[in-house]
């Protein structure tokens, strides 16, 4: 019987997502030339992919990002799974270009020392963005990324990334902190020798 249960029994439910999810619409009829949409190998433009589409099978990508966002943040996946298991580092895109993730955890690594604290880190919003255009008749596409994290030491800040000798890095920026990190025992040794308007400009962290 207990086998028979378990083979044919009712599977528990899926988790609910833990994560807000932000609704947001573009038109690429008033905005043109701002969404790449890369897919098999190539890149394109949104209205190229819009105008060219012959059936729902033409509108599949592996990923889309909008040009020229201040703050640059990730690129969208076709799903929010997908796009939760990237930015984790999961899984990613296997379409030819390189790719980032920022994890499920945030270090902090003193700037002093180099003494570090790993903490977990939780998503806490995704953003679904439909691009639309409506030459030459209705065409859309939904992508959805990760746009804000939350730590239980810095709170909640978001994604982005920064190109460091030719290389693109991974960067979370905080809200109310800054972005560089000492540990409490250089904040102190610091403060010792009269240095503490230094300290403002450093997120001061514990060590365990």
């Amino acid at each position: 019987m207990g086998i028979l249960k378990r083979l044919f029994g009712s599977k528990p439910p899926p988790e609910e997502p833990t994560y807000e999810i932000v609704e947001s619409q573009m038109s690429v009829d008033n905005r043109k030339y701002k969404v790449r949409v890369r897919k098999a190998g190539r890149e394109f433009y949104a209205e190229d992919i819009f105008q060219g589409a012959r059936g729902p099978e033409d509108l599949t990508f592996n990923r889309f990002f909008v040009l020229e966002e201040n703050p640059v943040l990730p690129h969208f996946s076709p799903s929010a799974k997908e796009a939760v298991d990237w930015f984790t580092g999961r899984k990613h895109p296997k379409d030819g270009y390189l790719t980032i993730w920022w994890g499920d955890q945030v270090t902090y690594k003193c700037s002093i020392c180099g003494a570090e604290r790993v903490v977990p880190l939780r998503i806490t919003k995704v953003e679904r963005l439909t691009v639309v255009s409506a030459i030459p008749e209705h065409r859309e596409i939904v992508g959805w990324r990760v746009i804000e994290v939350e730590s239980e030491l810095t709170g909640k800040g978001y994604p982005t990334k920064k190109l460091d000798m030719f290389k693109t890095l991974p960067v979370l920026k905080w809200y109310q902190y800054p972005n560089q990190y000492l540990c409490r025992n250089c904040a102190q040794k610091l403060a010792g020798v009269g240095r503490e308007k230094e300290i403002a400009n450093y997120f001061v962290f514990d060590l365990e």
